[in-house]
């Protein structure tokens, strides 16, 4: 039996609720998935955090997360499991920090999985990360199995900080849960005078929601049963001119969703929308979740031409577009005038979505973990 210990909240893994987090999503679903193997066992430590609305709760939280880490350190010299990090959010308090360099002294095999690099606070965010390019690559060179989103993010990773080729390496995409094949079983039919166009996730700079935005207003006033859903709250990069367009449309609409209703959210819609901007080298070796959770849809795509994502839909499931507003418009207008055309990516994409489950993720994370503890024991 492996033991893989896992370095977060124990909730996680039990329940998302009502988190909308990508991280926690990849994390629940693969490591359950993983669970699933009869040679593995995962577990983790379940705690109570509070709101950090006071000084109080701070105060709170963080006593509890240093007698969690007492406890973890513990676990690890008795039970000397592999340790399963998620980057960079199990390595955001000091507590972690402090459990990865003790795992490191007990020399316990340690499993990095990459969601995200320092850079990302840059692209979408502030520019404020609690992590620095030193603890990085001290993450990502001491580590015994990295686990890597694709290979572009990986050779970014490796030329930046030198790390030899040898080092181990997986490519675990992100992927879609199996509650979509349950709700979308068969391929998609076109609804007459329906064209619902939807976006998942943060409304932030460099995701082309003004593209977006902009393309949808121009054909709307052609096509009177087009409306726009985005599904996310707003970040750093949107405009308060944006965001009056959205709010005070007719036909956009904007809310956030759980992560326990977004399957079902996306019933109605008849085509999704993948807008990152690809001259920004950070969005080329992205693995965003709504991409894998639209392919679980198997209803037609249309993606800009990331590098990290062209790939995907080599049977001509995904139609990929250049990053302005002229191509959004003259591919989504497209669609709107041959609906046989978005049946059909409907029945490319249920060739290719069983590809793309975290099960199927898992099953290669499994793999890997063998290979790592058969590689150990031999030496």
């Amino acid at each position: 039996m492996k033991n893989v210990f896992v370095i977060t909240n124990g909730n996680v893994l039990n329940n998302l609720d009502d988190n909308k987090s990508a991280t926690f999503t990849r994390i629940h679903y693969l490591l359950n998935e993983l669970n699933e193997f009869q040679d593995i066992n995962v577990s983790s430590i379940q705690f109570k955090q509070l709101p950090r609305t006071s000084s109080t709760n701070i105060i709170f939280n963080n006593i509890v997360k240093s007698i969690v880490a007492l406890k973890s350190t513990v676990f690890l010299i008795i039970n000397r499991p592999i340790v399963f990090f998620a980057y960079p959010h199990s390595l955001n308090t000091i507590q972690n920090r402090i459990l990865f360099n003790a795992s490191k002294l007990l020399n316990l095999k340690i499993i990095m999985d990459v969601h995200d690099t320092i850079e990302q606070v840059n692209v979408l965010g502030n520019g404020k990360s609690k992590l620095n390019s030193k603890i990085e690559k001290d993450c990502i060179v001491k580590s015994s199995l990295l686990l890597i989103l694709n290979k572009s993010m990986w050779n970014s990773i490796r030329n930046l900080y030198n790390i030899n080729e040898e080092k181990k390496v997986i490519f675990i995409p992100n992927a879609f849960e199996k509650s979509f094949l349950e709700l979308y079983p068969n391929s998609y039919k076109c609804v007459e005078n329906r064209l619902n166009i939807c976006y998942m996730g943060g409304l932030t700079k460099n995701r082309g929601i003004d593209i977006l935005v902009q393309a949808c207003i121009e054909l709307h006033e052609k096509y009177s049963c087009l409306k726009l859903f985005l599904f996310g709250s707003y970040g750093v990069g949107i405009s308060e001119e944006l965001k009056y367009i959205i709010e005070s449309s007719d036909f956009i609409i904007r809310k956030e969703i759980p992560r326990k209703d977004i399957a079902k959210s996306l019933q109605t819609m008849d085509l999704f929308v993948m807008p990152y901007n690809p001259d920004i080298k950070y969005m080329n070796e992205s693995s965003p979740t709504k991409f894998y959770e639209y392919i679980g849809c198997a209803k037609p795509i249309i993606c800009t031409k990331c590098e990290s994502l062209t790939n995907v839909g080599k049977n001509n499931s995904i139609l990929y577009v250049d990053y302005n507003v002229e191509d959004f418009k003259r591919m989504m207008e497209f669609l709107i005038q041959n609906p046989r055309i978005r049946e059909e990516m409907s029945k490319k994409m249920t060739e290719i979505r069983l590809d793309h489950t975290w099960k199927g993720r898992a099953n290669d994370l499994h793999n890997a973990i063998i290979a790592l503890t058969n590689n150990s024991n031999e030496s």
